[in-house]
């Protein structure tokens, strides 16, 4: 999603865009890419607190919920606020992942654990752009659907 949506963010409408502003694209990355960064310390605190499951369970509705909705909204608030559910939803997730992979391996197989996971990382990095620039060929909303699934698939 991220390789593609400033495009998608600035692209005229009569392309399929939303129009917005650079200016307009900037704070809603730069706000949400700030909450991402920053929020994972208070997303671990959450997790100890409520539970693994729970908190990872809601960081991906969460996150399926914001991509969903940054796929059927146009005005800026609407998106921007669906932005923000994707960071706070993928900030939740970032530290019970390595959280559940330190906990689900012992001294003697955590490297092949975190080899393990970094992998299907940068498999997801490699192949999601490629796989969003051909769905936004054929319609934006096919990309949002594809986040969406996959976030859900991922549940």
């Amino acid at each position: 999603m991220f390789t593609v949506l400033s495009v998608y963010l600035t692209n005229p409408v009569s392309m399929g865009g939303l129009g917005f502003t650079d200016m307009q694209r900037g704070v809603m990355q730069a706000f949400a890419t700030a909450l991402l960064y920053l929020l994972p310390i208070l997303g671990g605190a959450i997790a100890d607190r409520f539970g693994f499951k729970k908190v990872l369970l809601s960081a991906f509705v969460t996150l399926a919920a914001g991509y969903f909705a940054m796929g059927n909204f146009n005005s800026y608030a609407a998106v921007f606020a669906s932005f923000l559910l994707v960071a706070i939803g993928g900030a939740l997730f970032k530290p019970i992942i390595v959280a559940t992979v330190s906990k689900t391996t012992d001294e003697t197989n955590d490297t092949l654990g975190f080899g393990i996971f970094y992998m299907i990382v940068n498999i997801g990095g490699f192949v999601g752009p490629f796989v969003a620039s051909k769905l936004r060929d054929l319609d934006w909303s096919y990309v949002f659907i594809m986040c969406t699934m996959v976030i859900l698939f991922n549940l």
